[in-house]
């Protein structure tokens, strides 16, 4: 058998080099690994066993090589393969991936085959007719089945074979032959399957070469006294040599747990178990790095992303989804340092917002664009690194942890922006390739450390000793964060010109989402230059002055006639106050204004964009979030308290006579908070595309005298609108009072359809109506939007 299969294993070699060593060497170093594995077990192997595991081991990989069964073909063709070019395109580079990707699933099957068929050349495994014909398929099976799940062999070998043609003490164990080729194909990862030379392995692409690198380095394995596989190294894993290492420690897991399934199905089916029963400090890798499988320059934690929280997730999500957006990574990597540097203020008794810097800038690095963000804020322990800031849902800020290292700090009046435990995950929208570098407040700098993700989130991150360039960045305490962009930031797509600015920089986009934090934050673009944002910076500015720095135009939709005409109205902001608090600042826009001018009316929470207010200048400060994508925020003004400011409003409209310019936003005020007469206006008629403003005194002198009314909402296009109207036309007043009074409140605001509802049910008491809405194309071919149908109900 191991003359006929030999050339074919050789050309697994020549067909996939990048593959470790898979000839018959390796089949043969499989019976090493079976006897330290199996361990001092008397005769747990009779000869019959011994003959079909051989033949196992001499063909579990062949069907790596294609010209074994001659059906390069026949994989061409496999579902597979075809779905491998599909998704990633057909080219000879890719063609060449499909292959290989298709035998490595399909391999097992292959196997099966090889054990049962003529191969290439006419022959076959086994020459015996006889044998071959009685012992083949459970060859092919157990082949197969180190490519399965355990479920196969619980499935398809869990029986006991004997041959009528040897003694019967010679029973095949098929289950027992099964789970030694899964462990001791696992546990063969010495260096015996790497012939290659270190020069020849750098040629290898970044996958194979790691593999390469970690068996270069390993020995054969011991059993230690309490049955567990020790591996120890040549030579210790360098800095750079971080990721192979983690592509061992995982073999070494792989190997663990099919150590433990197998010795688990022996002692439930009453089996005597293996020797070995795991490998040696799986779960401690700092053990494992420093003791046996040995790193240098860093230090092996097992910082695998883990989520430990789903509950604390779920009902914090309420169903809303994540992002939508990469660039809200910017604004959650900011806010993270606003905390940081809040907690140091407060913890150190300097709560001054002179103390504390946050540096954002984007800079060219191997011809690749970086987002750095930096602050001098608290910092990060090692063990924070490796634990909490990796625990998806697990928010430090609301951990033990936390109460234990600050004690006292949320006394002394700390409340952390994050709260969803999930913000920092929102970097690897921007990029795979992150480094996360801290320095904590009161440690040595021996203590500093950075964190590597080098494939995002699909491999294990690396933490080790932080570089020069590294520590430059942070000079006595902080954090600093860096990603290598996907994108070029002013791509359509990239973090910045997806929202397509007129002013499309870095600092445009870091004011869009922290205008007003108290942290100072220095911003520094691609060119070098730098622009600051002050700590608080707009609450105290003038209309003028804020209204420029708020109002951000972007292509298409640039405004700014708009926005001098409203410096010249000399409007003045007007405080929501009471005497509990200052609530913000908000001046009425002209009517309908709003529906051209963004962002002249902020929410923010601690300095953070929350969302907009349509029709309005200025801005309200909200405490609570209470989405993870933090645009719904919990209404905490009060009716009466609004109210006041309500009236000042009016009052100034009126006195400065520009209740013309103001009408709709006017009556909204009036409507709004209860001042509203029956002379003011509360529909309109419409005759040769002339409108009249009809009052509410005359809207219910009609519906005296009437059974039957349409009120209509004009549509979109000039051109189409009738010139007529047989009915009344809806007046808008619509400014949304109602995203601004708390909730408790919310039955205060008089809206136009609660008015328009209060008429009717005055005058005719009993009434229908039914609404006729014009949507989609029907809406653009259409004079109006709505057309609703009043009836009085005569009894």
């Amino acid at each position: 058998m191991e003359e006929i299969i030999k050339g074919y294993l050789d050309d697994i070699r020549n067909n996939f080099p990048q593959l470790t060593d898979h000839s018959l060497d390796h089949s043969r170093m499989l019976w090493n690994y079976a006897n330290i594995i199996i361990g001092d077990r008397k005769f747990y192997l009779n000869p019959l066993e011994g003959f079909v595991l051989h033949a196992v081991f001499l063909i579990h990989d062949s069907g790596m090589c294609f010209s074994i069964l001659n059906n390069k073909e026949e994989i061409e063709n496999d579902r597979i393969y075809q779905d491998y070019l599909t998704e990633y395109g057909d080219n000879e580079e890719n063609r060449n991936e499909a292959l290989f990707y298709t035998i490595r699933i399909r391999h097992g099957d292959y196997a099966l085959r090889v054990a049962t068929e003529k191969l290439k050349h006419g022959e076959y495994l086994v020459n015996d007719t006889i044998l071959r014909e009685e012992l083949s398929l459970i060859i092919g099976k157990i082949a197969k089945s180190h490519t399965c799940h355990i479920n196969y062999i619980e499935r398809e070998l869990d029986y006991i074979y004997i041959s009528p043609n040897y003694s019967v003490d010679w029973k095949i164990d098929c289950s027992k032959l099964a789970f030694i080729l899964r462990t001791s194909d696992a546990a063969h990862l010495d260096n015996l399957r790497t012939p290659k030379t270190l020069k020849l392995i750098s040629e290898l692409g970044e996958v194979s070469r790691n593999h390469w690198i970690f068996q270069k380095k390993l020995g054969f394995p011991i059993l230690s006294e309490d049955n567990t596989l020790i591996y120890n190294t040549n030579s210790p894993f360098s800095q750079n040599q971080q990721k192979a290492w983690w592509y061992c420690y995982n073999a070494f897991k792989v190997l663990d747990d099919e150590l433990k399934k197998a010795n688990e199905y022996f002692e439930l089916n009453g089996k005597t178990p293996f020797s070995a029963r795991g490998v040696k400090s799986i779960n401690d890798t700092l053990l494992i790095g420093e003791k046996y499988v040995r790193t240098k320059g860093w230090v092996a934690f097992d910082t695998q992303v883990k989520v430990s929280n789903p509950v604390h997730i779920a009902s914090e999500l309420g169903g809303v989804k994540l992002y939508g957006q990469i660039s809200f990574a910017l604004r959650e990597l900011i806010q993270n340092s606003i905390d940081a540097i809040n907690i140091h203020r407060i913890f150190t008794g300097q709560n001054n917002e002179n103390l504390g810097e946050i540096k954002v800038s984007l800079e060219e690095e191997d011809n690749h664009i970086c987002l750095i963000v930096t602050d001098n804020g608290i910092g990060m322990s090692q063990t924070l690194l490796c634990n909490e800031i990796l625990d998806f849902g697990g928010s430090y800020w609301r951990s033990n942890r936390f109460g234990f290292e600050f004690e006292g700090i949320k006394t002394k009046g700390f409340q952390s922006i994050g709260k969803f435990g999930v913000g920092f995950f929102s970097i690897f929208m921007l990029g795979q390739k992150i480094t996360v570098t801290s320095w904590k407040f009161g440690e040595g700098i021996e203590k500093m450390k950075t964190l590597d993700f080098y494939d995002g989130l699909f491999s294990s991150p690396v933490l080790r000793d932080s570089n020069e360039e590294e520590r430059k960045r942070i000079l006595d305490r902080g954090t600093t964060i860096k990603v290598k962009l996907a994108l070029p930031p002013n791509d359509e797509n990239g973090i910045i010109g997806k929202h397509r600015f007129v002013d499309n920089r870095l600092f445009t986009l870091v004011k869009y989402y922290i205008p007003g934090c108290n942290v100072k934050i220095s911003v520094k673009e691609l060119n070098g230059d730098i622009r600051t944002i002050e700590p608080n910076y707009p609450y105290n500015l003038k209309l003028d002055k804020l209204i420029d720095f708020f109002y951000i135009p972007t292509i298409g939709n640039d405004y700014n006639s708009f926005i001098q005409q409203i410096k010249e109205l000399k409007i003045e902001l007007t405080d929501i106050i009471d005497n509990d608090r200052n609530y913000g600042k908000l001046a009425i826009l002209p009517s309908n204004w709003g529906n051209y001018l963004n962002s002249t009316a902020l929410v923010l929470s601690k300095g953070i964009k929350v969302n907009e207010l349509r029709g309005f200048i200025g801005y309200i400060i909200v405490d609570e979030i209470i989405s993870i994508k933090r645009d719904v925020f919990s209404k905490i003004v009060p009716f009466e308290t609004l109210k006041k400011w309500a009236i000042i409003q009016i009052k100034y409209i009126e006195n400065n006579q520009l209740v013309g310019l103001y009408i709709n936003s006017y009556l909204s005020l009036l409507l709004t908070f209860g001042f509203y007469k029956d002379d003011l206006p509360i529909a309109l008629k419409k005759t040769n595309n002339i409108y009249k403003n009809v009052s509410v005194k005359e809207l219910k002198l009609f519906l005296k005298s009437n059974n039957e009314v349409n009120f209509y909402m004009e549509g979109y296009s000039n051109s189409i609108k009738s010139p007529n109207c047989d009915g009344f036309i809806f007046l808008s007043l619509n400014l949304a009072f109602n995203n601004i009074v708390k909730e408790i409140d919310q039955s205060k605001l008089l809206t136009y359809n609660n008015k328009l509802k209060g008429i009717f049910d005055e005058i005719w008491k009993n009434y229908v109506f039914n609404d006729n809405r014009f949507e989609g194309i029907g809406m653009l071919n259409s004079p109006y939007s709505l057309i609703r149908n009043y009836k009085k109900v005569i009894s």
